[in-house]
């Protein structure tokens, strides 16, 4: 049994960003521009390689700051405001870059952003990287995918899955919501990157257990999928969502039109062997429930591929 059945159920009090283009989230982050655009006219910029590099913070629900940046890395000259429209289409976050370069300079000059800041001071404000801004890019690498900017997208949320400064709130519960969300856009790979991240951060958990377990399921990875319901229950036998997940297996492994209906590659034979195990010791009490919950399982992907979510579990992703 886990040590926290509900370790992933993130109790605490949390903003939410709603997406869309009016209100994507509180950003603070280096992007680049083409060397062919001078967002701010009138500024002498310094090229990056084939780029501008420009420092966007959110100064509004739909209105973003823009400075240059100069050759040591420090924004310089008054923001210009631009739209989430205009953010979306014409600039490229360097996650990277700013926690690197723009943050070990900022560091190392002492130097203070004059204005209302990324941070909750007002005045000259230190420039940051939290959870908040973390939150709010990762709000906009949704809203890329979305948007059909796929690798724009994919590309940042790799960056903030790498991000190395530590800041409260960088645990478990922020790598398992962050691969839920990628799960039901359907960036799998994203999705399973999460969950690992997120067992870093704890190895008594098997609702990440079952969230990664699903990913890989979804992915047609049946190996990587049985290792991680494996270990589900070795925390936790009794978790509904993973006895389902087995029964599923199980019955795709001995349906072929089933698995086209899912569009499933082929169980291994060690694979259905492996869930019929753990499906014996969940029902072993009772033969007949052995049926019924294939029968459940069945009945719960069918509801799934139609998008009709069940309240109350959104910890492990359904």
């Amino acid at each position: 049994m886990s040590k926290d059945s509900h370790v992933s159920l993130d109790g605490r009090e949390r903003s939410r960003f709603r997406r869309g283009r009016g209100d994507i989230g509180h950003i603070c982050c280096v992007f680049s521009t083409s060397k062919s655009r001078n967002v701010i006219r009138g500024t002498t910029l310094v090229g990056h390689g084939h780029a501008h590099y420009w420092l966007v913070r959110q100064v509004g629900g739909s209105a973003y700051g823009v400075r240059g940046v100069d050759g040591d890395f420090l924004p310089f000259h008054a923001e210009a405001i631009i739209s989430a429209d205009e953010l979306l289409s014409d600039y490229t976050p360097e996650v990277s870059v700013f926690e690197d370069r723009m943050l070990s300079a900022v560091k190392r000059h002492d130097y203070r952003l004059a204005g209302d800041g990324c941070g909750p001071e007002s005045g000259r404000s230190v420039l940051c990287l939290d959870e908040v801004n973390v939150r709010g890019l990762f709000e906009l690498g949704v809203e890329y995918i979305l948007a059909g900017l796929s690798t724009r997208g994919r590309n940042l949320i790799r960056e903030l899955i790498r991000v190395k400064a530590p800041f409260p709130g960088k645990d478990q519960f922020l790598f398992n919501e962050f691969g839920i969300r990628l799960r039901k856009i359907g960036f799998l790979d994203g999705a399973v990157i999460c969950y690992r991240r997120a067992l870093k951060y704890t190895e008594a958990d098997d609702h990440l257990y079952y969230n990664l377990a699903r990913a890989y399921y979804e992915q047609g990875q049946w190996w990587d999928c049985m290792r991680a319901l494996s270990q589900c229950f070795a925390l936790n036998p009794d978790l509904p969502q993973a006895g389902d997940l087995v029964m599923l297996t199980n019955a795709l492994a001995d349906d072929v039109g089933l698995r086209a209906k899912y569009n499933k590659p082929p169980v291994p034979d060690g694979v259905a062997r492996r869930a019929g195990l753990l499906a014996e010791a969940v029902y072993a009490h009772d033969v007949k429930a052995v049926a019924v919950a294939r029968t459940r399982a069945v009945e719960a992907e069918d509801r799934r591929k139609q998008d009709i979510w069940l309240p109350g579990r959104e910890a492990v992703g359904l």
